[in-house]
C-alpha cells in the first residue's frame, strides 16, 4: 500500500507519546513493506500560550527527507497572530458557555442524565466555596440547576442572602413559586414535581449585590440542597458544577452534551479552532491536498490539531479511503469541534487505541476500532535497564521510590502526585518523587522529596522505570498511556486516573495496579503498595505478563494493516 499519513509534526526524537507512536507504527509499516510518505510541518516544539492560543516553533528544515525508510515533507508554520488569536480564543470560550445556557441544551442535557442518577449546577453558578466544614456557593442573577433520580417528588435548596429580595424558583415545564428572603435569615425553599426522571431547576432574583472588592455579581448563597424521590431523600454535592462535571461526569452523557454544542457552532468558530491551534501552513495544506490522490489510503491525525481535518479533505476530495488516528481525549472540550466530528464521521476507520474508547465512539456513530500501539519488547525487556544505576546517579540508594513521567503540565497530573507522595510522608515513610519531562507549563515544583530532572536521555527514562517500587499517572486527559506499559514492563505496579478511559482501558483494579478518583486515593494506594512489597511484585508481574502477550509491535502492525486493507478493498 502507499500510504499518507499527515500529522503536525513528526520525527524519532520528537517528545510526546502520541508523536512517538506514530513515529514507531510508521517506521514499522515501512520496514512491513509499505510505501510510508508523512506530510507535516518544521515543528519540533509546540506550547500553548497563556491566553489559549498554541505556538509553534519552525526548528526543523524544510524539505524531504527519508528516515528508516519513510519520507518526511517537512513545511514551514507560521504563528497566529496575538491580538486575533487572543480574540478568537475568547471568542470560543464565550460560545461554549453561551449554548450551554441556551434553552435547548439545558432540555437536552436534562434528558441526557436520566437514569444515571447524576446532577449538574448547570450554569449562573459561581464556584464552589468551603466555609468551615461545609460547602457553599453563590449564584448569579439567574442559574440552573439539572438533577436526575426516579420518580423525583420534591427539590429544595437552603438559601440566604445579603439583601432583602425574592427568588424565583421554576422546575421544568412549571410555573416559578416566589419566595421573600430576608437579609441574613437562611430559608429552605422548595418546589414539589409530580414523579419526573430528570429536571431542571432555575433560581431567578430580581438583581444582585457585588461586594467591594470582590467583581462577582452575587444574588443567593445556596448553602444545600437536595431531592426526594422513590429512592428516598438525598443531598447534593454543591461542588458538582459543569467544570467538575467535565472532569468525572459519565463519559458517554458528556460527549453528547460536548457534540451537542459542537453541532450547534456556526461554521466559523471551526474555522477560529483550526486558526488558533494550527499548524497554519498554507504550503502544507497545498502540498496534502495535491499529492493526495497518489496515494491508497490517506491516515490524518490528531485532535485538537487542524491537520486531522485536513488530512480529510483531502481524502474526500481525492476519492481516497481515509483512517482517523485522532488520539482523542473524551474529557478535553477542546476535542470536540464541527470540523473534528466531520472529520471522523466521513471516516473509513476511526483508531480508538482501546476498546472502552471505541465503544464511546462507536455509540457516537463513528466506524471506530481498536488496536492501539506496540511496545518493543527487547529493548523494554533488556537486562542492561539497571535502576540501582540511576538511584546511584541521583542518591536515591535507600529511599522508596515513586516515578511520575510526562510533558510537565497540570493536565499530566504532577500536582496529584505531589500530594500523594505529601500524604505517604506524613504517614511515617521517606519516600521520594522522581517527576521526568520536558517542562510546558514553567511552574515552580517543590516539596520535601520531589525531584525533578527534567527531559531525561531514553535509556535513564528505562533506568528509572526499572528503579521505582510504584508508577503514579494521574493524568486525565490520554488516548492510551503508553508510560503505563513501560513501567508494567519493568515489573512495576501502577496508579492511574479513574475518571480517565484510557486508563481504566489499561489497568485492572486490584490485578495490575490501581485506579484513584481523588488526590487521597492516590496517597492510600502509593502508601499501600509501598508497605507491601510483594504485592507491589504481584501486580508489576501481572502487568508485564498482560503487555508481553498482546502488545508486540510485530502483532499490533498486522491487526493494523488488515484494518488498513479492509478500508482500501472497500474503497
Amino acid at each position: 500500500m502507499r500510504i499518507m499519513l499527515v500529522t503536525f509534526r513528526f520525527g524519532r526524537d520528537i517528545p510526546g507519546g502520541a508523536e512517538r507512536y506514530l513515529w514507531e507504527l510508521m517506521s514499522r509499516l515501512s520496514r512491513a513493506g509499505h510505501d510510508v510518505e508523512v506530510f507535516t510541518t518544521c515543528s519540533l516544539q509546540m506550547l500553548r500560550s497563556p491566553f489559549g492560543y498554541m505556538l509553534w516553533d519552525d526548528f526543523l528544515p524544510q524539505g524531504v527527507d527519508e528516515i528508516e525508510g519513510v519520507a518526511i515533507h517537512r513545511y514551514p508554520v507560521r504563528n497566529p497572530r496575538p491580538r486575533r488569536a487572543s480574540r478568537y480564543w475568547n471568542r470560543l470560550s464565550t460560545m461554549h458557555e453561551r449554548k450551554t445556557r441556551s434553552p435547548e441544551f439545558v432540555t437536552f442535557f436534562c434528558d441526557a442524565l436520566r437514569g444515571s442518577g447524576e446532577h449538574c449546577f448547570l450554569n449562573g453558578w459561581h464556584a464552589c466555596e468551603q466555609r468551615g466544614d461545609f460547602k457553599v456557593r453563590w449564584s448569579g442573577k439567574q442559574a440552573q440547576l439539572v438533577i436526575a433520580g426516579e420518580g423525583i417528588r420534591e427539590v429544595w435548596l437552603e438559601v440566604s442572602t445579603p439583601q432583602d429580595l425574592y427568588l424565583a424558583l421554576g422546575t421544568s415545564d412549571h410555573k416559578q413559586k416566589r419566595f421573600d428572603l430576608e437579609k441574613g435569615k437562611p430559608r429552605r425553599i422548595h418546589a414539589e414535581v409530580p414523579n419526573r426522571d430528570c429536571l431542571a431547576v432555575s433560581i431567578k432574583v430580581p438583581r444582585t449585590l457585588r461586594p467591594p472588592e470582590d467583581r462577582r455579581d452575587l444574588g443567593v448563597l445556596v448553602h444545600g440542597a437536595g431531592l426526594r424521590d422513590e429512592a428516598g431523600e438525598r443531598e447534593l454535592d454543591l461542588s458538582r458544577g459543569w467544570a467538575e462535571f467535565v472532569q468525572s461526569g459519565p463519559e458517554e452523557v458528556l460527549g453528547e452534551a460536548l457534540w451537542w454544542i459542537a453541532n450547534k457552532m456556526p461554521a466559523r468558530i471551526s474555522r477560529m479552532h483550526k486558526y488558533v491551534m494550527g499548524p497554519c501552513s498554507s504550503s502544507l495544506e497545498r502540498e496534502v491536498m495535491r499529492s493526495a490522490p497518489g496515494f491508497d489510503l490517506v491516515i490524518g491525525s490528531m485532535a485538537p490539531m487542524s491537520t486531522l481535518s485536513l488530512a480529510a479533505e483531502a481524502a474526500a476530495g481525492s476519492g481516497r479511503p481515509f483512517i482517523a488516528f485522532p488520539l482523542f481525549h473524551s474529557r478535553d472540550p477542546n476535542h470536540y469541534f464541527g470540523h473534528l466530528g466531520k472529520a471522523m464521521a466521513g471516516a473509513r476507520g476511526v483508531e480508538a487505541n482501546l476498546q472502552g474508547i471505541a465503544d464511546i465512539m462507536t455509540a457516537w456513530g463513528y466506524n471506530a476500532f481498536a488496536v492501539g500501539p506496540g511496545f518493543e519488547l527487547e529493548d523494554l525487556l533488556s537486562p542492561h535497564i539497571d535502576g540501582g544505576r540511576f538511584r546511584r546517579e541521583f542518591g536515591l540508594e535507600a529511599s522508596p521510590l515513586l516515578l511520575w513521567v510526562a510533558r510537565k503540565n497540570e493536565g499530566k497530573g504532577y500536582r496529584e502526585a505531589i500530594a500523594a507522595l505529601e500524604y505517604v510522608r506524613s504517614r511515617g515513610c521517606q519516600a521520594e518523587l522522581v517527576m521526568i519531562g520536558p517542562d510546558e507549563d514553567y511552574m515552580p515544583v517543590s516539596g520535601e522529596g520531589v525531584h525533578y530532572l527534567g527531559p531525561l536521555p531514553r535509556e535513564k527514562v528505562l533506568d528509572a522505570y526499572d528503579a521505582c517500587d510504584v508508577f503514579i499517572f494521574p493524568s486525565l486527559h490520554e488516548s492510551f498511556c503508553l508510560v503505563f506499559g513501560e513501567a508494567w514492563l519493568r515489573g512495576k505496579p501502577v496508579l492511574g486516573n479513574g475518571y480517565c478511559a484510557a486508563a481504566r482501558g489499561n489497568i485492572t483494579h486490584g490485578e495490575d495496579g490501581f485506579l484513584c478518583y481523588d488526590r487521597s486515593q492516590y496517597g492510600q494506594r502509593a502508601l499501600e503498595l509501598l508497605n507491601d512489597p510483594a504485592l507491589a511484585r504481584s501486580m508489576g508481574q501481572r502487568g508485564k505478563e498482560n503487555v508481553v502477550a498482546s502488545r508486540g509491535w510485530d502483532r499490533i502492525v498486522r491487526e493494523l494493516v488488515a484494518k488498513l486493507e479492509e478500508a482500501v478493498a472497500a474503497e
